[in-house]
């Protein structure tokens, strides 16, 4: 194993000073005029608006955003692309280019100084790239493809399979994910560590157990005709715009939204329709009916507390529960047991609160329950998510329409990633299929999750690490450790379109490979590729990237990469057809994964083809062939004196750890990142008051870990709650804190204090962006 350089530190100083953000009053409601200028700013000097047109629809090219489920065909707008989808295509197709001269210009000590924003603001990388401090020149350079695929295959040969990490973002591609699966394992291991296990772990363990199928059972047209929709943990003005017109439509049919989050999220309180005529004038309509401002981790005592107020009402549909589902007696029993003031105490909330809750579920023929982060990255989320569950079936609202669970889900092909393979514990019949398939032995053996890989990374037990885009780095858990860990590696491998975070921390060897984007197009030798993608209402559907402005570049497609690689290392003859006609792919997956039958035709029906769904019809293949009820503890989260509980959230120019610019308009911050939300009450009860400038320090099993200052933003919070963003308070999680079962990070529930610096925000210098 190789170890760290000496220069290794463990905080940033230069990303890590005050960014002076100017703090405004939030907007009134989401979307509308300001998010159309807004999307037009990005968009415009990149591409015009033409290429937006034709997005998300057939034929055209699929978001690389987020996982929203497309309309019906009929339902169609004049244009389906949202603010952040504008922003995710012109960061893409941007004129800029992180060109030869910038590397040489720019060390890796130069870029640990950077931000991620202004890292990825200098464009397209242009070439292959090569870091080797054995050279004792610390700049990336220049490298042919060849070269690079030669450096890559010397190393596997030389790595033992169980020290080999393979990371998955979730943008990947059906086609690019299930070759790089097929590589993982072509090399002898299960290392399949995705963004999915860091996001929505929770969910996939929690609805496998119960429902028999660890997806959303919603479809588009449930959203539109459900009488409730329960929306917990979620930010959709920022995180899934779309969804907004979704939720709009459901109040115009009569519908009700009850939101349930810590801090009021503008897009759940008011909406401005750009495509109606009400929008164009400025005009706003109330979504949220009811607003329950719920304590961090809250969310199980609150569902329990609701649960147990629908039992004493006799508000369960006793008939549905007789012939679906086991599990009811027992539960039924424990929830009838459970002691009021505690669960109250759980969720911050009042029994008046709850049952005006529950009187909206009882006027309710049909209900969604619709859930995110904010429910997922808790210690006890699959207990949470449980529970959630509990209600569904207590009311019978699961396989009917209008009615069931709908995780909307991040990344635009998360979902798809694992449907295709991009797991460390697929099923048997799963590598038994492969196996069958390509005719070389598949490891059985479950692999590392992610965290469990950053922790053998950090304890020096593997040698290679390849990311299939992505920015783990930034996105993950305990950064300094993690930028430790990255940089023990004997070889790090990165496929990314610009340059980030994950780039500033190198092995012994780093290739950063340029891939196309998705607007590109991708030409192979049976002529113009397409590629598809699973949304989360389990809908798969082609995307035909069409941008040739590119092609000048030396850029090579994602599934070409991973087929070059794999023929330059074991040479197998299943490699290059694969890179020719990307159809052979999916001929692949329709042979090794139920439910793509017929594949390559259907994606060319508009709007694509629905992957089978059991829930949807009432179908649990659990073990006992019905869903399952379950039993869930009460735990409460008791803090120490002084100290808080801490989610991280992004902020609205922003998508995953891609920062797309500086401002915040629904929270009313402007350029800057470097803010805390913080109750007033709580504030003052620590001596605090709005412009203080504080760290951010967490406690985990005695050690101490520290975010540097940060401005003190007076907010509507629930009390003892404070927010903030990611990445940057990344390195408060501590790699060890982790949900029960699921193994996700506990990024929402984070135990801090805040430290005050002796400083005021309007004292400091202004500072410029790096």
């Amino acid at each position: 194993m190789t170890t760290p350089p000496a220069e290794v530190s463990a905080v940033n100083p230069l990303a890590n000073e005050f960014d002076k953000p100017k703090i405004t009053k939030p907007s009134k409601s989401a979307a509308g005029i300001p998010g159309v200028l807004h999307a037009m700013a990005h968009a415009i000097p990149a591409h015009g608006v033409m290429p937006l047109l034709d997005m998300n629809k057939h034929g055209g090219v699929d978001c690389p955003g987020c996982a929203w489920p497309e309309p019906e065909q009929g339902d169609l707008g004049i244009v389906e692309f949202c603010e952040n989808g504008a922003k995710a295509i012109a960061e893409e197709t941007t004129p800029d280019r992180a060109d030869v001269d910038f590397w040489a210009q720019h060390s890796v000590q130069d870029l640990r100084a950077k931000t991620d924003h202004w890292l990825g603001k200098q464009g397209r990388i242009t070439t292959p790239l090569l870091y080797d401090r054995s050279s004792g020149d610390e700049h990336y350079r220049p490298v042919s493809w060849d070269e690079a695929y030669r450096i890559i295959a010397a190393q596997l040969k030389e790595t033992p399979p169980e020290e080999a990490i393979w990371y998955t973002s979730g943008r990947a591609s059906n086609e690019a994910a299930y070759m790089f699966g097929l590589l993982a394992r072509r090399h002898g291991s299960n290392n399949l560590p995705d963004c999915g296990n860091m996001c929505h772990e929770s969910t996939g363990t929690a609805l496998s157990e119960t429902l028999g199928l660890g997806k959303g059972s919603v479809t588009m047209n449930d959203f539109y005709t459900t009488d409730l929709l329960i929306s917990v943990g979620q930010n959709p003005g920022t995180n899934h715009p779309r969804a907004l017109t979704a939720f709009h439509k459901c109040k115009a049919n009569g519908g009700k939204i009850l939101a349930i989050n810590p801090i009021p999220e503008t897009g759940l309180m008011a909406f401005s329709e750009p495509q109606s005529l009400k929008g164009a004038l400025g005009m706003s309509e109330k979504l949220a009916d009811e607003y329950l401002q719920i304590r961090l981790d809250g969310d199980r005592a609150f569902f329990q507390a609701l649960n147990r107020e629908l039992i004493r009402r006799d508000a369960i549909d006793h008939e549905f529960l007789d012939k679906f589902c086991s599990g009811v007696d027992e539960t039924i029993a424990h929830l009838s047991s459970l002691d009021d003031a505690e669960l109250l105490r759980g969720c911050g909330l009042s029994m008046k609160e709850i049952k005006k809750a529950a009187d909206m579920v009882e006027q309710s023929s049909s209900v969604i329950l619709s859930w995110t982060l904010g429910v997922t990255q808790h210690k006890n989320a699959v207990y949470t998510i449980r529970e959630m569950v509990n209600f569904l079936l207590l009311t019978g609202n699961i396989g009917k329409p209008g009615a069931g669970t709908a995780p909307l889900r991040g990344h635009s092909n998360v979902q798809g990633n694992r449907t295709v393979g991009i797991w460390e514990k697929m099923p048997e019949r799963f590598l038994q299929a492969l196996q069958d398939r390509f005719g070389f032995d598949v490891p059985r053996e479950d692999g590392l999750d992610t965290v469990d890989s950053l922790r053998a990374m950090w304890q020096g037990k593997t040698r290679f690490f390849m990311s299939l885009g992505g920015n783990l780095v930034r996105v993950a858990s305990d950064t300094t450790r993690l930028e430790k860990a990255m940089s023990q590696q004997e070889l790090t491998v990165h496929l990314s379109t610009k340059p980030n975070g994950s780039h500033a921390w190198p092995g012994e060897k780093s290739l950063i490979l340029p891939v196309k984007a998705r607007t590109d197009e991708d030409v192979q030798a049976s002529g113009r590729q397409e590629l598809t993608v699973e949304n989360s209402a389990g809908i798969v559907s082609a995307s035909v990237g069409k941008r040739r402005a590119n092609k000048d570049l030396n850029l090579q497609a994602e599934p070409e990469i991973i087929g070059k690689i794999g023929h330059h290392t074991f040479g197998d003859e299943f490699w290059m057809p694969m890179v020719n006609d990307y159809g052979v792919v999916r001929e692949h997956i329709e042979a090794t994964i139920p439910g793509f039958d017929d594949y390559n035709r259907r994606i060319r029906t508009p709007g694509g083809f629905a992957l089978p769904n059991g829930p949807r019809e009432r179908v649990f293949n659990t073990p006992t062939g019905r869903a399952m009820l379950t039993v869930n503890q009460t735990e409460v989260i008791d803090l120490p004196e002084g100290y808080l509980l801490l989610q991280t959230v992004r902020s609205h120019d922003q998508y995953n750890s891609t920062i797309y610019g500086l401002d915040d308009r629904y929270r009313g911050v402007k350029n800057g990142r470097r803010v805390v939300f913080v109750n007033p009450e709580d504030a003052r009860e620590r001596g605090l008051r709005d412009g203080d400038l504080v760290d951010i320090v967490s406690v985990f099993q005695g050690e101490e870990r520290r975010a540097p200052n940060f401005r003190v933003v007076e907010y509507s919070s629930a009390r003892d709650c404070v927010t903030t963003y990611f990445p940057e308070a990344n390195v408060l999680v501590p790699m060890d804190s982790v949900a029960e079962k699921s193994n996700t990070p506990v990024s929402k529930s984070v135990i801090v204090r805040l430290e005050p610096l002796g400083k005021r925000a309007e004292d400091m210098p202004d500072k410029e962006d790096k």
